[in-house]
């Protein structure tokens, strides 16, 4: 049998394969819709994979999934060689055009091309970090890892009971990390299958620019302005999915960008409609399927869809037939990729979006209650809104000690926000309206993305909440220098000198970002740095991620050593309604525990019943009520043996858990 990472590389490059036969079969006609319909087509296809193969079908192991995306390949090359045979070379023929002109567009811009240069640095410093160190950021230990490792425990996409938000939230971006996982056993990989989720971001930035009118260097810096904004590359050596939101978001606004110019350069305006509506409904899938917050952009993107195709009807003299026709290739992606994980909740919840309120599904509570109450910084607390945003805002020139961490509550936008997006953005829209206002177009559709954004915003000052909008912005912005360019002496001297202003506010925040990253060690003199400045020097870290057993010297694994002691196998169990905030270090960094949830205990004779039931041989309690009748008797009881202290994570306000390890002992019979 073939080892698993061979099938890790197999699996990977036939999911590409079908991605590149679908992107062939739906005729792009610019490079940036290509690079657009191409990511989607390969995450979205990864996600696929994962609830057909791991949730419908239950076989969420290498080889299974290694046969489906021979399955999805396949499909994919039919259809492209299909589309190949109508029009022999012609797809050939626009790569090799678009790979000719591509330097031609950026490489005699210097300022294009040293910021082109600074994010291939920054990403691949990110990727290094990410691969070389252990997972640290806070949201992926708690519960972004935890779902894909019990997937991979039970050999199916199934419950991940340890935690509310694992069992309940959308886990789509978590199955793009649990690719490499299922293959290889541990997260190491995880990070570098995430990064083609900002790289979809830049892409569909640059594609929204050339549709809005720009030529390709204003549009690629655009594309690289909004990937060196803080709260997009902080997150870049994380598992949070914020990115992958705004990504999947930019994408379908992309796609409703070319529907209407692809639709009048084509012969047969139906069939480009409805191929449009695949790579539509890949990317309204995975945004669905990546935080229930795109829901709106579904609904907004849906209602978008509505009109351009009935427009296109119009044009063209084609009835209903591009509305019955584009119907399905919209509806069974986004119903498979993202509805999936809807059904799911709802099926053990009563409730789709649990544990949040909403249409009137009971839950825990509404979107403040669950998720923005206890997340607001103290600072800002008792702030009005527009107070917030102002101290937001104007943080990343009141403090330059302070790094940008993934979270990114203050600041998250960078100094670029305020001296060059917010004020071009709006001189760029009324330039917009003036001089294209008769054809709305791609700047509707921005429009359309900034008011799903912000106007849903409970948050408008926390940065990775309002990256969709963001970037709309950020188009407008630099469409206001591109049209400066295309003026007099004194307008192109004006338009130089903001494209200068940008790339030197995006330079300062790249610089800021990476005095210290958000990463620590646990020696006491790196924890003191940690509180202070938000991570550790950059050059401390480079010397971690080269240094032998690197994964025992970072924050929190640290906190967990003692569990390292256990045998290979070792199953612990935790009770429903624990406080352990961070689950994953409990697994190990190489997955080597397993990990079961167990009702509260009434007694020790009970829990050692449920305990040899779920297959554990051993038990962490914590301070929570769930353990207050056994606490004691777990000392006293035969049956189980204290093993260690395990103090655990706690968020910040908050006591740690104080754990306590027991193992469970043989039963008589069986120690004989």
């Amino acid at each position: 049998m073939l080892p698993h990472a061979a099938l890790l590389i197999i699996a990977s490059s036939l999911v590409l394969l079908g991605a590149l036969g679908l992107t062939v079969w739906t005729r792009p006609t610019r490079a940036s819709d290509a690079a657009v319909a191409f990511g989607v087509f390969a995450l979205g296809g990864v996600m696929l994979l994962t609830v057909v193969v791991g949730a419908l079908l239950q076989l969420y192991r290498p080889v299974p999934l290694t046969c489906g995306a021979g399955v999805y390949a396949g499909i994919g090359l039919l259809a492209g060689a299909r589309e190949s045979a109508r029009h022999p070379r012609a797809f050939r023929r626009r790569l090799r055009g678009w790979t000719r002109r591509a330097p031609r567009g950026w490489a005699p811009h210097p300022v294009v091309f040293s910021l082109a240069l600074l994010t291939a640095f920054v990403y691949g410093l990110r990727a290094w970090l990410g691969v070389r160190l252990p997972p640290s950021d806070w949201d992926g230990l708690m519960y972004h890892l935890v779902a894909p490792s019990a997937w991979l425990q039970a050999g199916e996409v199934g419950r991940a009971t340890e935690v509310i938000w694992a069992d309940a939230y959308p886990m789509g971006v978590e199955s793009l990390a649990g690719w490499p996982m299922v293959f290889l056993g541990a997260t190491d990989l995880g990070v570098l299958f995430l990064l083609p989720g900002y790289a979809i971001a830049g892409a569909a930035v640059v594609a929204l620019a050339r549709r809005l009118g720009m030529g390709r260097a204003p549009a690629l810096l655009a594309g690289l302005a909004f990937l060196l904004t803080p709260s997009v590359f902080a997150q870049a050596n994380t598992f949070y999915v914020d990115v992958h939101s705004a990504a999947f978001g930019l994408a379908a606004l992309a796609v409703l960008a070319s529907v209407r110019g692809d639709a009048e350069l084509s012969g047969r305006p139906a069939q480009v409609v409805s191929r449009k509506m695949l790579v539509l409904g890949f990317a309204l899938g995975a945004a669905t399927a990546t935080k229930s917050s795109s829901l709106a952009v579904m609904g907004v993107a849906g209602c978008a869809a509505f009109v351009i195709v009935a427009c296109a009807a119009g044009r063209h003299r084609l009835g209903v037939w591009p509305f019955l026709r584009g119907a399905l290739p919209l509806a069974v992606p986004i119903a498979v990729i993202g509805g999936y994980w809807y059904l799911r909740t709802w099926q053990h919840y009563d409730n789709p979006f649990y544990p949040v309120t909403m249409l009137g599904f009971e839950g825990v509570g509404d979107v403040k209650d669950v998720v923005l109450n206890t997340n607001v910084p103290l600072e800002l607390r008792d702030m009005t809104l527009p107070e917030q945003l102002w101290a937001s805002w104007s943080q990343p020139f009141t403090d330059l000690r302070t790094t940008q961490v993934y979270d990114v509550r203050l600041g998250g936008l960078g100094v670029a926000w305020l001296t060059f997006v917010l004020p071009a953005s709006i001189l760029g829209l009324l330039v917009w309206l003036k001089n294209s206002w008769r054809r709305p177009g791609v700047g509707v559709l921005l429009l359309l993305g900034i008011g799903v954004t912000y106007g849903a915003a409970l948050a408008p000052w926390w940065g990775r909440y309002v990256l969709l909008g963001y970037a709309c912005l950020v188009v407008f912005a630099v469409y206001l220098t591109a049209r400066l360019a295309q003026g007099r002496s004194l307008a192109r001297v004006a338009g130089g000198g903001l494209r200068l202003v940008l790339a030197a506010s995006v330079a300062l925040a790249v610089w800021t970002g990476h005095r210290h990253v958000a990463i620590t060690s646990g020696a006491p003199e790196d924890q003191a740095l940690f509180l202070k400045t938000g991570g550790l020097p950059l050059d401390r870290l480079l010397a971690m991620s080269v240094a032998p057993q690197a994964e025992r010297r970072v924050w929190p694994w640290t906190e967990f050593g003692a569990l390292d002691a256990l045998p290979e196998g070792t199953t612990i169990a935790v009770a429903r309604g624990n406080l352990q905030s961070l689950i994953q270090p409990l697994r190990g960094i190489k997955m080597q525990r397993n990990l079961v949830v167990v009702e509260p205990p009434s007694d020790t004779a009970r829990l050692a019943h449920d305990l040899r039931a779920a297959g554990a041989d051993h038990v962490l309690i914590d301070r929570s009520q769930v353990w207050d009748a056994v606490r004691q008797d777990l000392y006293e009881d035969p049956s189980f043996t204290f093993v260690t202290d395990l103090g655990g994570v706690a968020p910040k306000y908050n006591p740690p858990p104080d754990g306590k390890l027991f193992r469970l002992e043989a039963e008589p019979d069986a120690r004989r």
